[in-house]
């Protein structure tokens, strides 16, 4: 499954960022995730993830502020391969390059949607102030 989603703002792009690489703030925009465990050691990010679908998973991570980039390795999980967060000067997209495994792979067509219109929803919530989690 490879897509890209964007969302415009009229905001600073710096306070968008701030919130797209909070990684502790992750459940709080990307409604997918119930839990995110982050542990940084010898210089690599890592995070333990639990799916609100179900389901657990690792993702190794890299927060590039010069460009702006929050990459998720997903490495193991219902899913493996890559999101891409970026923070342009007027724009935020969501870039996922990853392929479903197991039981989650056949239905791939029905997780596609899902994901498409659970990143439209997270980008929305970025490109706006903090959101609360009940939203």
């Amino acid at each position: 499954m490879r897509f890209v989603e964007r969302c415009e703002f009229g905001g600073d792009p710096g306070e968008v960022w701030a919130r797209v690489s909070d990684l502790d703030a992750i459940p709080t925009y990307w409604h997918g995730t119930r839990e995110i465990s982050v542990t940084r050691e010898g210089g690599k990010t890592r995070a333990e993830v639990v799916f609100a679908f179900g389901g657990k998973g690792s993702a190794e991570v890299t927060v590039d502020d010069r460009s702006r980039t929050l990459t998720l390795d997903y490495v193991r999980g219902p899913f493996q391969g890559k999101q891409a967060v970026t923070v342009k000067e007027s724009a935020v997209e969501a870039e996922w390059d990853v392929e479903f495994r197991g039981a989650y792979k056949l239905i791939g067509p029905m997780n596609v949607s899902h994901f498409r219109s659970g990143t439209r929803n997270a980008l929305k919530r970025l490109c706006t102030e903090p959101a609360s989690r009940s939203e």
